[in-house]
């Protein structure tokens, strides 16, 4: 006789959840903060915030002299590319050094502060797979514990435990489902805040020069020379 297969016992994603047990809550939380986090930074690293063409303008305001111009609307802007050009206009006529140190400092400041999230949604890509993990531990342990209670020789038992344990790994397949696009997305955001780092530096820098003080003139030494003339 042909043994026609069976239809599947989870129907829909609905099922699959609910399923999957207590521990598929967690990991659904773990895609909510995953998506928030992502939406937040993708909207913060958008290029036209973090370097928007007011700190270009007032680079090139900075370097044709004009840094009196634009310091007080610098100093107010929240742009992360405004606060690095803020750092080196308060070490305004310090020297070179000086100036570089500070706007560098701020800029790894920024850069830190650009890829703040992306931890977040690291750790979610981390934490849900271990809870993927735990249901299936715990699920295969019911499982076991009921076919315990009705003896392993049991036709009805051996179904009973591979049931079980199909069920208990839902939650590992749901916690990968979440924890695959979350590291995808984290290192594309954790490489895009990187790339602007680099490029507000790049921007900035013209800056730099401009805003230290002038080097000293070397001194020119002059001699007296007293005396006549030697006849030789």
């Amino acid at each position: 006789m042909l043994n026609l297969p069976q239809e599947p016992t989870i129907a829909t994603v609905g099922e699959f959840f609910l399923a999957g047990g207590t521990l598929m809550w967690p990991i659904l939380a773990c895609s909510v903060v995953v998506a928030g986090l992502a939406l937040e930074r993708w909207l913060s690293l958008r290029a036209s915030r973090v370097l928007p063409q007011v700190v270009v303008d007032a680079v090139e305001q900075v370097v044709q002299g004009r840094a009196d111009v634009i310091a007080a609307g610098i100093a107010e802007a929240q742009a992360p590319a405004a606060r690095v050009l803020a750092a080196g206009l308060r070490r305004r006529g310090y020297a070179l050094t000086d100036v570089e140190k500070a706007m560098e400092d701020r800029l790894l400041e920024e850069g830190a502060r650009l890829r703040g999230n992306v931890r977040g949604i690291f750790l979610m890509a981390s934490v849900a797979p271990l809870l993927g993990l735990l249901g299936t531990v715990l699920g295969i342990a019911d499982a076991f514990a009921a076919v315990e209670t009705t003896g392993l020789g049991k036709a009805e038992s051996s179904e009973a435990l591979a049931g079980g344990i199909k069920v208990a790994l839902y939650t590992t397949i749901f916690g990968l489902y979440v924890a695959v696009p979350a590291t995808v997305l984290g290192a594309w955001l954790q490489g895009r805040a990187k790339k602007l780092t680099a490029r507000i530096g790049d921007a900035v820098s013209p800056a730099i020069e401009a805003l230290a003080a002038p080097p000293p003139a070397p001194a020119t030494a002059t001699t007296k020379h007293a005396g006549g003339t030697h006849a030789a």
